[in-house]
């Protein structure tokens, strides 16, 4: 019978959920029941790195409240909640809480105040005095899905399997990637509701070019920038989300000026609209949806535990084994992708400790013959003192650009060196995933759902460049010698002198930015191996568990085999009246007849049934997800 009541029916399957599961899944609901009993919807603000997250955040928060031109940690999820009395809530991984003024905010989530995540932060929450959070929202601001798809960090993966809604967050420049398009398709599927903002449009022409001009001379009809970027994005999200999708081009930046941004305001009315007429309805689907992948998790769980321990003996435990050693290969692939990631970080820092040896060679080539220049040049006649300071001065700002022009060069290079190295890893972890779910199929006659599970770099913002005099009392003593010289002699000294500064400034910075290179590439790769191990992990371990659980029942009497296989029977039973009684939830409601006028005497006025009465049904905006 189909419950009266929607959230009496979500209730109950999440009373029974927590009846059925372990610790680590009942923590898991007693959130959602109490972001439930708090009608407070979880709205991940989603994008790549520097795509202008936190500064929407702040535009929505209508002051700066959160850090942004910098790169936040991207292990670390920021979560902005509503309250009278603002502050900070830094909870570390050891389970201790400290509170911080909002000032603090910048030395707890970005890479300079906490470098690495050195004071090992679990979580960040902000309270914020803001109306939109008011209405019920919780906006969580996630650095980690920077430059990479659903290819992030462990703790951005899990800030996307909590999330209820989601604003996703593109630019026209640089245009959606390939990439951003895969996580936009992740973040529409998990997401009950997702709005795609089109950030920092006021970098773009709004208006066509004249007829008559060089650039209409072309197309009289060329549409603007902003048109071509809208229409391309609206396709590319369109994909992402299999549905159409409406786009807001507007800028967060100039919506935190005192002037405001028109498609800001536009966009912030939308959202308001939202929470306030779908936020209840979204809430309940949402938390339904939760619920549900557990449940067929519990259930995939309950499946092969009976199976496995029902085929005991012969042919039937032989396929049981054969089931265990696939699931067991995935074990061994686990170690093979870890050492696979180890070996291609080695490789990218062989290549760039070479690539420095010639860069340095090179650069010390073109920068001694710029030297070379400006002495026979500007500084022919001048005085000593005037070639050795000028000089100088133009020799580091030449050292300072050819080393930052190899850095950023490497960076790119290693930046997509370990986004290949991450799709493989991850094709590869679904290939073997995909094969155990085969497996399960053809030996066990099981149909399992077995769930697969920033930038790669992190950035170093203390790096920094010195390129200015680094000497000793002796070389002190000797630079004022030369500078007093007179005539040729001291020309001649100072010149030389700059020469062999060029000679050594140029490998010095260029190892420099080695260094670098070297730490974030290293922090990278820890950071990739710990997520290859947690992906291979969260995908067969409860089948893990199922096995071992099997294994101990074979060794049971025949009369506790049969309490064991009515116990899973019935659970089996209890998760799939579960999973139809969250699926009622999760089910449009239908509509309802209207009464038909009854026939009226003559002369007698008609009198109708009143209809249902229906909530103003949230803006066409957002496109839902699955």
């Amino acid at each position: 019978m189909r419950p009266t009541d929607d959230g009496d029916a979500l209730e109950a399957a999440l009373g029974g959920l927590s009846a059925l599961a372990g610790p680590d899944d009942r923590a898991a609901l007693a959130e959602l029941r109490d972001r439930l009993a708090q009608q407070v919807l979880r709205v991940l603000v989603a994008g790549e790195a520097k795509r202008g997250k936190s500064t929407l955040v702040n535009a929505l928060l209508g002051r700066p409240v959160l850090p942004s031109g910098v790169t936040p940690l991207t292990a670390l999820a920021t979560s902005v909640r509503y309250g009278r009395d603002e502050g900070v809530t830094a909870v570390f991984r050891d389970g201790r809480a400290e509170s911080h003024p909002l000032q603090a905010l910048g030395h707890l989530v970005t890479e300079r105040g906490n470098p690495g995540n050195w004071r090992g932060l679990a979580s960040v929450t902000v309270i914020v005095d803001a109306p939109v959070l008011a209405r019920g929202a919780e906006l969580v601001d996630t650095p980690g899905t920077g430059s990479v798809y659903a290819h992030n960090t462990a703790a951005a993966e899990l800030a996307l399997e909590t999330m209820d809604a989601a604003v996703f967050v593109l630019t026209a420049d640089p245009p959606v990637s390939a990439s951003e398009r895969d996580l936009m398709s992740r973040v529409a599927r998990l997401s009950v509701s997702m709005f795609v903002v089109l950030n920092k449009a006021d970098y773009l022409s709004a208006d066509a070019p004249p007829a008559g001009s060089a650039d209409g001379a072309l197309d009289g009809h060329r549409r603007s920038e902003l048109a071509e970027a809208l229409e391309f994005t609206a396709g590319v999200a369109a994909e992402a989300a299999g549905r159409p999708v409406r786009l807001y081009p507007l800028s967060a930046r100039a919506a935190l000026t005192a002037a405001g941004d028109p498609g800001f305001t536009v966009f912030a009315a939308d959202f308001a609209s939202y929470l306030e007429s779908g936020r209840t309805a979204d809430l309940r689907l949402s938390v339904a949806g939760h619920a549900e992948r557990l449940a067929r998790s519990l259930l995939d769980e309950a499946d092969l535990t009976r199976r496995a321990a029902q085929m005991r003996t012969g042919e039937a435990a032989g396929r049981v084994e054969a089931f265990r050693a696939r699931l067991a290969a995935v074990a061994v692939r686990r170690q093979d992708a870890a050492d696979l990631a180890a070996a291609e970080s080695a490789r990218l820092l062989a290549a760039l400790n070479e690539a420095a040896e010639q860069a340095a060679r090179e650069a010390s080539g073109r920068v001694t013959a710029e030297m070379d220049a400006l002495l026979a040049g500007d500084l022919r006649s001048a005085q000593a003192a005037a070639i050795e300071s000028a000089g100088r001065a133009r020799l580091g700002e030449l050292a300072v650009a050819q080393a930052e022009a190899w850095r950023q060069e490497q960076a790119l290079r290693l930046e997509h060196g370990l986004a290949r190295l991450d799709e493989r890893l991850a094709a590869e972890l679904h290939a073997e995933l995909d094969a155990v779910r085969e497996a399960a199929a053809g030996l066990l006659g099981l149909t399992l759902t077995v769930p697969g599970p920033g930038d790669r770099l992190v950035p170093d913002l203390r790096f920094f460049y010195v390129a200015g005099e680094q000497a000793g009392q002796t070389e002190l003593l000797a630079g004022a010698i030369r500078r007093h010289l007179p005539g040729g002699a001291g020309r001649r000294r100072a010149r030389e002198y700059l020469r062999r500064e060029a000679v050594g400034l140029i490998p010095q910075q260029i190892g420099r930015a080695r260094a670098d290179l070297q730490y974030r590439l290293a922090e990278a790769t820890r950071r990739l191996i710990r997520d290859v191990e947690t992906r291979y992990t969260d995908s067969t371990s409860r089948l893990e568990n199922a096995l071992r659980a099997a294994a101990d029942q074979r060794q049971a009497t025949a009369g506790e085999m049969a309490g064991l296989d009515a116990e899973l029977a019935q659970r089996q039973e209890e998760l799939a009246r579960l999973l139809e009684l969250l699926a009622e939830v999760s089910r449009p409601p239908q509509p309802q007849p209207q009464p038909q006028p009854q026939p009226q005497p003559a002369g007698g006025s008609a009198r109708l049934g009143a209809g249902p009465s229906h909530a103003q049904s949230p803006p066409a905006a957002p496109a839902a997800g699955g």
